[in-house]
């Protein structure tokens, strides 16, 4: 078994230090091979921003706040997010496409710190420690470009290290990578509040699920199709391992992920929680129990408010003063406050935490020092949308406990291979088809190596859905679960014209409809041809996949329309989602759309996954003579954009392109043929 381990260790740090290192190029390229402002327009930077405030947070770092040089003026649309690197300097006259050694190629930032937050007027980055001494003219004047981020794959490649170093092995190890079986209970004892399970509501499938997963010794996986309360059985297997008076880590690959489960489980009395990770990267409705919250407002954490205070009185006196040595002394008093400050807060953090009877954490965050600190041990740990992240990303949770509960979807979105997703467009090259290949391996999930290898033995899935009109969800249903996927009466049949608010049309009566663009000379373009600065610059932004995105003005001209006539017919903006798979189509629906409708919700299919609306139009972008679809031949892309909805799906697309050589997208069009309402672009 050892030899297998170290076997597929080694296999697997090789390609995640492939894929680390391809990040870390194109970031770099990507940087250097254009000016600010153009960086600025593909979202990758924020320019001439003003410092506006600077705070402590948890571990002594600086938060910095930056809005708009214009004050009440909103940010520019960015594609910068919570968690992502960010280097901070002062405008430069750098030049694009300028030759230089390696380490020339360097960002030029001064500080280097993460976002905790982005909203339409302000960013907010935490800079480390004591490098957040901020020079006097950044207040006035700084610019923000997105980094790559190597921090989850030095953590992947940690914890794939150690579990090579392991001398006695869980049995889980065995399971996992010998001919072992899984073991279970032969009878499960079910917790409960004088129903039979605390949560009353749950179907049978999903009983089943938490039989399986709270009886298992090593292993149990819960398959959950889109709408089928996933996130209900998930709570449900918590409270019933914490009522064995076992400890839970429970981990996601993203921070909403995470913070879904903290809110189902704040709500549950006498179930001590904590949520690991900054809370400015927390979903308001979970910051309650965030460790910063906790040590903050608990009698405990007394210990720490006052030299808190202290710290953030300091840092607004900086920048005030006008003579040098004078905030030369403020920022020697700051250093000294924050040693203190880290010694205090420490006690605080371990108390906390070994008082939790549930941690929650993104995978990634699983790694953080305040957990590594902490010696209490965890009984089991589970891991919700496990098919979301690589196998090498849950061994860094997997790794605390001998149990491991993974819970997720095979037939969505895998993980991001970004040195695959790079290549998708691209002809095949010698030494290409085994680039491949072990990207394909990257992608494989622990998730489904595990159903692959027991099956049905350790995995349940969830059969009843209640989110999809029947007609919506059938064509998912049929191809990738088997005919098993039932819809809920509650929702099997519901239309928009069936909410209050909205009046009856041929479009809130049709839970499908279908615009074909098939035809109407509506083609696709390439987004990276806009970009006009210099012929370096271009062939540098059209190396990286996301920047040489698909875009098609017909589509999204249509899709204005299609908004127009849902909210005319009293459909809340709200209630509408706006999704396409190509983000330059994302960008120009926002142009278009954001203005007229600010709470009509637009974004990536790939962003949009685990979400949902009343109403959902889908442009597909794809539209040319080489029948050519690029990562629309992805099914499980698809899968995700067509179960966003839950009583109105509109498709607009070029039916002549997308249906022909994939048998998920045939099948799709031959079902809106068959049952969705059709038109074409001069109907519409």
């Amino acid at each position: 078994m050892d030899g297998t381990i170290a076997e597929f260790t080694k296999t697997h740090l090789e390609l995640i230090e492939n894929e680390r290192n391809f990040e870390i190029e194109q970031s770099q390229a990507l940087i250097s091979g254009l000016l600010p402002t153009h960086l600025q327009r593909l979202g990758f930077a924020l320019v001439g921003l003003r410092v506006t405030n600077t705070r402590t947070g948890l571990g002594g770092k600086t938060m910095m706040t930056l809005e708009a040089a214009v004050m009440g003026d909103p940010l520019p649309p960015t594609s910068l997010r919570s968690g992502d690197i960010v280097g901070l300097c002062a405008p430069s006259g750098h030049k694009p496409g300028k030759q230089a050694d390696k380490k020339d190629q360097q960002p030029t930032a001064r500080l280097s710190g993460v976002v905790t937050l982005v909203s339409e007027s302000k960013i907010v980055v935490a800079v480390g420690g004591d490098d957040g001494e901020i020079p006097e003219d950044w207040h006035e004047r700084c610019t923000v470009k997105k980094l790559a981020n190597d921090t989850t794959y030095k953590r992947i490649i940690h914890a794939l290290k150690d579990l090579t170093a392991i001398k006695e092995r869980p049995a889980l190890h065995t399971v996992l990578f010998s001919n072992i079986d899984p073991r279970f209970e032969a009878e499960t004892v079910i917790a409960d509040d004088n129903t039979g399970f605390f949560d009353s509501s749950l179907n049978e499938s999903q009983k089943a699920a938490v039989r399986l997963a709270v009886s298992a010794h090593d292993i149990a996986l819960i398959h959950g199709p889109p709408g089928t309360g996933k996130t209900h059985t998930i709570v449900e297997v918590i409270r019933q391992l914490a009522a064995r008076n076992q400890r839970i880590l429970v981990c996601g690959p993203s921070n909403v992920s995470v913070d879904n489960l903290v809110e189902r489980l704040g709500r549950i009395r006498g179930l001590p929680i904590v949520r690991l990770g900054h809370p400015a990267r927390i979903l308001p409705a979970a910051v309650a129990h965030s460790l910063d919250s906790q040590t903050k407002y608990s009698d405990a954490g007394e210990l720490v408010r006052d030299i808190r205070k202290e710290l953030d009185d300091t840092l607004v006196k900086i920048p005030k003063c006008k003579r040098s040595a004078e905030r030369r002394a403020l920022y020697d008093q700051v250093r000294e406050l924050r040693k203190e400050y880290r010694v205090r807060e420490a006690k605080v953090v371990d108390h906390t935490i070994g008082g939790s009877r549930v941690v929650l954490a993104t995978l990634s965050g699983a790694a953080s020092r305040d957990l590594a600190k902490n010696k209490s041990k965890f009984d089991v740990v589970v891991i919700d949308e496990a098919t979301q992240a690589m196998e090498g990303e849950c061994w860094i949770a997997a790794l605390q406990a001998p149990k491991l509960i993974l819970a997720g979807d095979h037939q969505q979105l895998p993980p991001t291979i970004k040195s695959m997703d790079a290549r998708e467009t691209k002809p095949k090259e010698d030494g290409e088809k085994e680039q491949r290949q072990s990207c394909e391996l990257l992608e494989t999930t622990l998730f489904e190596r595990v159903r692959t290898k027991f099956g049905d033995t350790v995995c349940c899935m969830l059969t009843t859905q209640y989110r999809m009109h029947a007609d919506i969800m059938k064509v998912s249903s049929e191809r990738l679960y088997d005919g098993r996927l039932v819809a809920d009466v509650s929702v099997a049949a519901h239309l928009l014209s069936d909410l209050e608010h909205v009046t009856a049309t041929d479009d809130t009566e049709s839970p499908l409809v279908f615009i074909d663009t098939a035809g109407s000379e509506m083609g696709e373009s390439a987004e990276s041809s806009d970009i006009s600065d210099t012929s370096t610059g271009n062939r540098q932004v059209k190396q990286l996949g996301d920047t040489d995105s698909k875009l098609n003005k017909g589509e999204a001209e249509l899709t204005l329309l299609h908004v127009d006539r849902l909210i005319a017919a009293g459909v809340l903006a709200a209630d509408i989602a706006v999704i396409s798979p190509y983000n330059a189509q994302v960008r120009l629906l926002k142009s278009m759309i954001r203005d007229k409708y600010p709470e009509v919700e637009i974004g990536s299919v790939d962003g949009f996954q685990g979400r949902e609306k009343e109403a959902v139009i889908l442009s597909m972008v794809r539209s040319n003579g080489a029948k050519e679809i690029g990562f629309l031949s992805d099914f499980r892309r698809i899968n995700v954009a067509i179960t966003r909805a839950r009583r109105h799906l509109c498709v607009i697309a070029d039916s002549e392109t997308v249906s022909v050589r994939d048998p998920f997208l045939k099948a799709l069009f031959k079902h809106l043929e068959q049952f969705a309402d059709l038109r074409y672009p001069d109907q519409v």
